[in-house]
């Protein structure tokens, strides 16, 4: 059997983990100099008020004990163990999970680096799954989901470019949000990349939505603040297109750090 390991920043809600069968690894957030966990998707609290009024904000990748614990003890079950992280080029958490697969000095631990985040990360582990379910091998997998990784797009906006800008993960530093106009982002390669500005929440709308392939096949939405776009976005997709599978799930806090109180993300997967 394979275990899938995955980072939090895939905002896994708790029972679709548990349903999947996979194992999250909390990434550490740090407000006014006090740690703290990101957990599933819906089970953060009221973060926001905390990252609202914070004054010094921060994230950092797991301990690599963190992993390395899940590892072992997969391992001594009997299981082969795929880690699957976000990006290496947004977060550190990649490189703490390939170190500590080489601590455990095991063959059958592999990680992957997804180079993507949220729900195009979220996507890519399910991808996962539905090989484990077919008796893939773990060599097997990883070939097929190095193809499939590139298949899969995340577009995003904010309301303001500041967190990001702060962050330096890799965007091009331009726009601004005078007069309602907001950024359209696109993660490509691992990376935050400009996509052109739009006015209003209506735009925003058909931006995201006309970024969806006519030939995907699943999506996911994810979202903080930006509540009523984010089921606008679900409710359209439902209404037009009822035979495609569509998640609506809330960003954590170390995104949130990142793209600040207010943003929409729209991944899909085509085949």
């Amino acid at each position: 059997m394979i275990t899938i390991v995955t980072d939090s920043c895939s905002y896994f809600k708790e029972s679709e983990a548990r349903t999947l069968g996979i194992k999250i690894i909390p990434v550490n957030y740090i407000v006014d100099g006090r740690a703290y966990l990101e957990s599933f998707s819906d089970g953060n609290g009221e973060f926001e008020q905390l990252i609202k009024h914070g004054k010094n904000l921060s994230t950092s990748q797991p301990n690599p004990a963190a992993f390395l614990s899940c590892f072992e003890e997969e391992t001594k079950n009997g299981n082969d163990v795929l880690c699957i992280t976000m990006s290496s080029r947004l977060s550190g958490t990649y490189s703490a999970a390939h170190a500590a697969a080489k601590s455990a000095g095991k063959e059958n631990i592999a990680v992957l680096d997804s180079r993507l985040i949220a729900g195009g990360l979220n996507l890519l582990v399910k991808k996962a799954v539905r090989l484990i379910e077919q008796d893939t091998t773990l060599s097997d997998v990883i070939t097929t989901l190095e193809q499939t990784r590139e298949k899969i797009s995340v577009e995003f906006s904010v309301a303001d470019l500041s967190p990001l800008r702060k962050s330096g993960r890799g965007l091009v530093k331009r726009a601004t949000n005078i007069l309602n106009i907001k950024p359209i982002l696109h993660l490509k390669e691992g990376v935050v990349s400009f996509g052109g500005m739009v006015r209003g929440n209506s735009n925003i709308l058909k931006e995201l939505l006309g970024s969806i392939d006519p030939h995907a096949h699943e999506v996911v939405i994810n979202y903080i603040g930006s509540n009523s776009l984010s089921t606008n976005i679900y409710n359209i997709l439902r209404a037009d297109k009822p035979d495609l599978p569509v998640s609506l799930n809330k960003i954590g806090p170390v995104l949130g750090i990142h793209l600040g109180l207010d943003a929409v993300a729209v991944s899909h997967i085509v085949n």
